[in-house]
């Protein structure tokens, strides 16, 4: 029998497959550069939209947070002054925002003083001012001992201001009169106590 003879692949067929010169032919045939060159008008339409949605959500994203968040304000903060009394320790409720005591829901103002210092001023508005010792119970603090934990309150009812005392132990004097509840005109001096060291004085 006659031996059958295999001839070798030819160097051209070697190691190649038409899949592999077809994926060959697509790489070679894409390029950055050239996608750059064909679609330089799209991507760049593209770019500015992206820019244009971004700014758009942003100030949406501000104008919704002060629509929520109405007390954030813009202008400088209120300066406090601190005012050394020894053994007097007052704390002040936050700097409110400064209206004229014209404005609605404004009803004058009052300051407190201890001795012959003045230590804080605090707007009379719809909301009761409550006035004692206790920080869990006031909005005005007053650390003396003649003043309660819970002393007095001040509020406004149909466009007037009163005082009224929340049974101290020291009372509540008007005038050098002893008052349970008492409107207020301008200029009145409150004493929290007979002696006088503690007074609020109201002006409209």
């Amino acid at each position: 029998m006659k031996k059958r003879s295999f001839s070798e692949p030819t160097a051209a067929g070697r190691g190649h497959c038409p899949l592999q010169q077809s994926f060959s032919a697509r790489s070679a045939g894409f390029s950055i550069l050239g996608f750059w060159q064909a679609n330089q008008t799209a991507l760049l339409l593209a770019a500015v939209a992206v820019v244009v949605i971004v700014v758009c959500v942003l100030w949406i994203f501000r104008r919704r947070r002060r629509e929520v968040f109405p007390e954030i304000r813009s202008e400088a903060p209120v300066e406090e002054v601190a005012v050394d009394l020894g053994l007097t320790q007052v704390e002040s409720q936050p700097a409110v925002e400064s209206r004229p005591a014209s404005s609605p829901g404004i009803h004058g103002k009052i300051e407190v003083l201890v001795g012959s210092q003045q230590i804080s001023t605090y707007l009379v508005t719809d909301n009761p001012l409550s006035i004692g010792r206790d920080p869990a119970q006031s909005l005005v603090i007053i650390q003396e001992a003649i003043v309660s934990k819970l002393h007095c309150q001040i509020f406004a009812r149909s466009g007037k201001v009163f005082v009224k005392d929340l049974n101290s132990t020291n009372g509540v004097y008007l005038n050098e009169e002893k008052i349970a509840e008492r409107e207020l005109n301008d200029n009145d001096v409150v004493f929290l106590g007979k002696k006088g060291s503690v007074k609020i004085i109201y002006h409209r």
